[in-house]
This record gives C-alpha cells, sequence and structure tokens, in this order.
C-alpha cells in the first residue's frame, strides 16, 4: 500500500511539473529567417523574432534584422527594429518604437540611424559608411516591422 502511494506521488509530481504551466511563464520567443542574396556575392539575412506569451492581453512584441553580410558570411553591419503593437481582429496599432545599429566589418562603422512607428509599423533606418584606403561609400537600409490585425508579425 506505501509502495503505491508512493509510485502514485511520483507519477502525480512528473505529471504536473511537464503539464502544469506557472501563471507567470517566461515569454517563448520565436524566429522567422530570410536571404537575399545581392548581385556582388553577398547577401542581406533578415531576422523577424517574436515573443508567444500565455497571456490572454492584445499585445505582441517583436523585432526584425537585417544583417548584411559579405560572401563570407561575415556580418558587415545591421539595424534592427524593436517594436510593440497592439491589436483586436480589425485593427493593429504600434505602441512602441525602438532602434539599433552596429558596424563590426572592418572598414564599416554606423554613420545615423532612426525610427518611427506609424498606425501597424515600426520602423528604423541605419546610414553605414565604409572607408578603407582611397574607397569609401555611404550604405542605407530602412526595416519595416508590420502587425496585422490578429497580431501576426511580419
Amino acid at each position: 500500500m506505501k509502495r503505491l502511494f508512493t509510485i502514485s506521488l511520483i507519477i502525480t509530481l512528473i505529471l504536473c511539473s511537464v503539464f502544469c504551466i506557472p501563471a507567470n511563464a517566461a515569454e517563448v520567443a520565436k524566429t522567422e529567417t530570410t536571404i537575399e542574396y545581392l548581385e556582388n556575392g553577398d547577401y542581406i539575412e533578415t531576422t523577424i523574432t517574436y515573443f508567444e506569451t500565455n497571456t490572454r492581453a492584445a499585445t505582441k512584441s517583436g523585432s526584425k534584422t537585417s544583417n548584411y553580410k559579405n560572401s563570407d558570411g561575415e556580418t558587415m553591419w545591421s539595424v534592427t527594429v524593436n517594436g510593440t503593437f497592439t491589436y483586436n481582429g480589425t485593427t493593429s496599432s504600434c505602441t512602441s518604437v525602438s532602434r539599433s545599429a552596429s558596424a563590426s566589418g572592418s572598414g564599416w562603422s554606423i554613420k545615423s540611424s532612426s525610427c518611427t512607428k506609424s498606425g501597424n509599423c515600426a520602423s528604423a533606418t541605419a546610414t553605414a559608411s565604409y572607408k578603407k584606403g582611397l574607397i569609401s561609400y555611404d550604405k542605407s537600409a530602412t526595416v519595416n516591422l508590420y502587425c496585422s490585425p490578429y497580431g501576426i508579425l511580419s
């Protein structure tokens, strides 16, 4: 009888640890990545990261990063937009936006960056400068993160 009780208790604890989720469970990040190849062999790797929560609140947070990489796969520079949105099945709206930009490639630096929000869009723009010897040029990029009326980020 005592053994049956012990086994029942162990099974209950295992099932509870597998199926019981605390009310304040942490957000779970999910990502989607696309790649756009450029004529010179470089490419742009864009990743959307969004967060699934166990709350019923009609808000969604996420980020979209474009990494500009050379043909060897090394990141030259990147720009990220972070956005928080509300949605209700009919409309959606961006409630906050922030951005970051960095340059890690040899000869690259970030010249400027900015962000805006409008309607259901969070947007970040960055200009990166390349300078090596007599060669110098600027590249600009804008990253837009949209939220659908159903909370789907794209």
